[in-house]
């Protein structure tokens, strides 16, 4: 087998990264027409959808990781022609085992999400002290409850999806998944765009999610269709996998640690919308948002390699394996320090501008030192980030206490500054705890698991 490119501009890195780029660029025209088109009592129930969504992590427990793992280890002896999967039987086999097991296991995920959260929203929405809008009156005039059961829905089906897209993704078939998502983006984006010109609100967000699962759908059925229609009768008792003993080791662990990072992030967001009803909290989100997009940007170049990893640790290939992971990730950090002094330099700029866009901009965003300090905080994290992909290729994850413990001081230093000096304290709390606790806590159990397992 040929070594492969070690950095290499790749077509599936550069789908990935103009995907995040798209997100990154029209994010603040999204905001700005947010606020143009939408009255507030709308965006805090817009908001607050997208918030309460993410608790799929609660019933999704991280298993799809676990999946992109196994996937790549069992595709070190298979490849694809023509649509068919060839290879070791083996390995065939054991693949589909692990399709037909996650694929029943996240209709069942599926069903509880819907059957959880549609009513737990009702009850969170139709309170009238849960979405902070400014008045009861406002609210009272906002027909939410038919979008949050199509959304709901609609979110449940695409987790259905999920396994698929994720066997996908650990058989190497990142190329053409990358390039779907790129479309994706491009068409939740423009979707969102003309619903809210057109005055339909709430609806924009149904809208978007429909686009993205006709695309899921069109790319698992259509054209992966003949390499999926092999998992509808396999499954057979060969080579079958074990959950317990294969599954289970890991997903728990990742179930626990995604589970603690949603509460980290959420927790001090939320924080923000009942304490800082002047606006501080949508301008948090907003930096947030750009600061995720932007980090999701260069992670590209050492998660679009997970897969690669996992097949070379198959083979054994340990010193391939540092040689491409060391040049990926000084390559990942270096972009997300250009992003974290670019988007510095341009609020710096926009607050000393008299130009409408520099207005908007600093309306929207953070104040130059909340934003300089948040941005250090998303660098300092990515070296652990890449340190994670890294170790979960090998199909074990060391991480929990680790996890924990820096979720855990992450949330505690954003919530206690941030109740004594509004969201500069939020972003100091992050920083801090990202660079002091978390990041040197991941690299550590980096190192010692590469000495010992290799």
């Amino acid at each position: 087998m040929a070594t492969p490119t070690v950095v290499g501009v790749n077509r599936a890195i550069v789908f990935s990264v103009l995907a995040r780029v798209w997100q990154v660029c029209t994010g603040p025209v999204t905001q700005i027409l947010l606020i143009a088109c939408l009255l507030p009592a709308t965006r805090d129930y817009y908001y607050a959808f997208s918030s309460l969504l993410g608790m799929q992590v609660l019933i999704e427990l991280g298993l799809h990781v676990v999946i992109i793992n196994m996937a790549s280890h069992e595709w070190a002896g298979l490849r694809l022609e023509q649509g068919i999967l060839l290879g070791q039987p083996a390995s065939k086999a054991r693949l589909i085992s692990l399709g037909v097991l996650m694929g029943r296991w996240y209709r069942l995920a599926a069903l509880i999400f819907l059957l959880a959260l549609f009513p737990s929203g009702l009850v969170f929405f139709g309170s009238q002290e849960s979405v902070g809008v400014s008045t009861t009156s406002a609210r009272a005039t906002v027909t939410w409850q038919l979008p949050w059961l199509l959304l709901t829905a609609i979110t449940a089906i695409q987790l259905t999806q999920l396994p698929w897209l994720s066997i996908l993704e650990g058989c190497h078939q990142v190329e053409l998944l990358n390039r779907t998502r790129f479309w994706q983006a491009i068409g939740g984006t423009v979707v969102v765009w003309c619903c809210l010109m057109a005055g339909f609100g709430l609806w924009s967000l149904v809208m978007s999610a429909t686009v993205r699962l006709v695309c899921d759908l069109w790319l698992i059925h259509r054209r992966y269709g003949r390499f999926f229609s092999e998992f509808v009768s396999g499954d057979s008792d060969a080579a079958r996998i074990d959950w317990r003993q294969e599954v289970l080791p890991l997903q728990w662990r990742i179930a626990i640690q995604g589970i603690m990072l949603w509460l980290a992030i959420q927790l001090p967001l939320l924080f923000v919308f009942r304490r800082q009803p002047d606006g501080d909290a949508a301008r948090l989100g907003m930096t947030w948002s750009i600061l995720t997009a932007a980090q999701g940007a260069a992670l590209a170049w050492v998660e679009t390699r997970r897969p690669l990893f996992g097949s070379l640790i198959a083979e054994r290939r340990f010193d391939v394996l540092d040689q491409i992971f060391f040049r990926s990730a000084r390559v990942s950090i270096a972009l997300m320090a250009a992003a974290a002094v670019g988007l510095t330099g341009i609020v710096w700029l926009a607050m000393g501008s008299s130009t409408r866009l520099g207005e908007l901009l600093s309306a929207g965003l953070l104040p130059v030192r909340a934003t300089a300090t948040l941005a250090f905080g998303f660098l300092a994290n990515q070296p652990g980030l890449c340190a994670n992909l890294y170790v979960r290729a090998h199909k074990r994850d060391p991480f929990l206490v680790a996890s924990v413990a820096s979720n855990l001081t992450t949330a505690i230093a954003q919530l206690t500054l941030g109740w004594f000096y509004g969201v500069e304290g939020i972003a100091v709390g992050y920083a801090a705890a990202v660079a002091f606790v978390q990041t040197p806590l991941l690299l550590r159990v980096w190192w010692r698991t590469r000495r010992d397992w290799h």
